[in-house]
C-alpha cells in the first residue's frame, strides 16, 4: 500500500518561539502555529491554529527572520508526537507571502 503525507497551508504566524533552547531539556525544533480564519456558512469566522515544528537548522535560521503575524505558506508532512500524540506539521519549507 502506498501512502501520501503532504500538506501545504497558509495563514499568519502565531506564537513564535524564537529559541529552540530554554528552561528544561533543549528542544531540537522551533514550535509555532499557523493561524487561519475560515468563514462559516452562518457568517461566523472560525479561527484555527495549526501546530508546526521546524527541525532543519537551515530552515530555523530563515524562520527566525519572520515576525509574529507574518503571512506565510508552510509545506511539510503531518506527524504525531510520540509522547502526547499531538498532531503537528513537520515543516520542510516556509515562504513569506506579500
Amino acid at each position: 500500500m502506498k501512502t501520501e503525507n503532504a500538506v501545504t497551508v497558509s495563514g499568519t504566524l502565531h506564537l513564535l518561539k524564537g529559541d529552540a533552547s530554554g528552561t528544561g531539556k533543549p528542544k531540537k525544533y522551533l514550535p509555532f502555529s499557523v493561524r487561519q480564519e475560515t468563514p462559516g456558512a452562518d457568517g461566523s469566522v472560525r479561527k484555527d491554529f495549526l501546530l508546526a515544528r521546524v527541525y532543519a537548522p537551515v530552515l530555523q535560521e530563515s524562520f527566525r527572520e519572520l515576525e509574529e503575524g507574518a503571512l506565510v505558506r508552510v509545506r511539510g508532512d503531518v506527524r504525531s508526537s510520540l509522547g502526547s500524540g499531538e498532531m503537528y506539521i513537520n515543516v520542510t519549507a516556509i515562504e513569506a507571502l506579500d
